[in-house]
Formats: structure tokens, sequence, C-alpha cells
């Protein structure tokens, strides 16, 4: 079992490495079995679909990366559960979707499953809507 500090450190290196934009460096993170999934509907789909496997997890992370700059998100609170190996961080402050360029303030949970020392599942509960309609995803009426 990792200890409460070296799960909260981990946490905050990975988005310190994830806001800077450093695909490899964030990837190298995670653990290799590794699965992401926005909470949302199917609409959102790749996003709101477990992605697992290398490949499929690489490319998620990829495009997030790539699509989102967090670098003006903070970390406003970090919880973990040391029994149950599982970290929620709390992250709030000012996103750009880098191909629009369209700027919002919003806020997020990460959930974060670790096994071995490493994260194995990571869940993100963000505002849907807001994300799709930057990203073009869906259109609203």
């Amino acid at each position: 079992m990792t200890a409460k500090h070296d799960l909260k450190k981990l946490v905050e290196e990975i988005y310190t490495v994830r806001d800077r934009g450093d695909i490899e460096g964030t990837l190298a993170l995670l653990g290799e079995d590794c699965t992401f999934r926005i909470v949302g509907n199917t609409r959102l789909a790749p996003f709101s679909t477990e992605s697992g496997g290398p490949h499929a997890f690489r490319q998620a992370i990829s495009q997030l990366i790539t699509a989102w700059d967090l670098s003006n998100v903070r970390t406003a609170g970090i919880y973990v559960d040391e029994d149950a190996q599982v970290v929620f961080a709390h992250r709030d402050g000012e996103v750009r979707h880098i191909p629009s360029g369209v700027t919002f303030r919003t806020e997020f949970v990460d959930k974060f499953h670790f096994r071995d020392g490493k994260p194995v599942k990571i869940v993100e509960f963000l505002d849907t809507l807001q994300m799709a309609e930057t990203s073009q995803m869906i259109q609203v009426a």
C-alpha cells in the first residue's frame, strides 16, 4: 500500500507535468494499464468512453493535452483515501481550448485509483456541456 503523502505527491507531480504540456512525461507517471474517462453521456465519445490499452489511452491523453491548456488551473485541494488507494483532486481556474483560443473559468474533480503506487484508473468530473460546446463536439441551439 502506498502512503497518503506519496499518493498526494504523485498527483501533484502529474499535474505539474501535464500543465506544461508534456505528454511523454505525463504518460511516464501513469500505470501501463491505466484507463481514463470523462463522466458524460455517449454524445461526448470518445472522452465519455473509458480509454484503455496502451494505444487508446495514449491517444486520449495526447488529445487532451494538445487541445486544453490547463496552465492557469490550480489545485484547490487533494483528498486521499489511503485504505482504498483513491485520490480526489479538486481543481479550478482558467482553461484555454487551444484550437479555438476560447478561455473560460471552471472547476473540476479528478478521481485517481492507484495500484502498486501508480494510477490505474482516472475518472474526471467536469462541466461536460462547456467542454463539448467549446470544442464544437456538439451544437446547442
